[in-house]
């Protein structure tokens, strides 16, 4: 893996701790017009989208004409641009054909090799079985994590039971539109 390009993990969190809700939902998430220009900003600069199958077929789903529809806003017509041409890497077992730049694997591993041609980092949404997998093998370098107002009550916990500590530094965190906290934590080693 290349010693410049990070793995990390960007994910939208409830207060609980969960990376969707009962059942998947996933209606809860808060993305006002600072969070969005976040977004933006941080992911230009990305190498490679990484994606499980189920977020990957809701990304599909809407992203690819996003910025063709009649009632498009400004976000997500500047964000559908980022997206379409981004290399992205599907790790699924269920998943076996796509578009839009992607590329799938079985091999959660692959993830290592993808990374290392990437021309820049990794960002990885999730969604929380994936994230588990790569917790698990310890290849996450950092974690830039949004949480959101609301309290699920249950769903896909974003961490995995590991069974040892893994030590992080937060390095920095700010509040969205009055509403979103973001943090950022880097993988201490």
């Amino acid at each position: 893996m290349s010693t410049t390009n990070k793995i990390i993990v960007w994910m939208q969190v409830s207060l609980d701790g969960r990376a969707s809700g009962p059942n998947g939902a996933f209606d809860w998430p808060v993305v006002g017009p600072e969070l969005s220009t976040y977004f933006l900003e941080g992911l230009r600069g990305a190498g490679l989208f990484v994606y499980g199958a189920e977020v990957y077929r809701g990304m599909a789903a809407y992203w690819p004409t996003a910025d063709q529809q009649p009632d498009a806003d400004d976000y997500e017509v500047k964000f559908a641009r980022l997206w379409k041409p981004m290399p992205k890497l599907v790790l699924s077992r269920s998943l076996d054909t796509t578009e839009w730049n992607t590329t799938v694997s079985a091999d959660v591993d692959a993830i290592r090799d993808a990374v290392g041609n990437a021309d820049g980092d990794a960002y990885v949404f999730g969604g929380a079985t994936i994230v588990g997998e790569l917790v698990r093998r310890d290849l996450i370098d950092e974690y830039q994590l949004f949480v959101h107002p609301v309290v699920l009550g249950g769903g896909a916990p974003l961490f995995p039971d590991l069974g040892e500590r893994q030590q992080v530094r937060l390095t920095s965190s700010r509040m969205y539109d009055d509403t979103v906290i973001g943090m950022r934590y880097v993988r201490v080693r």
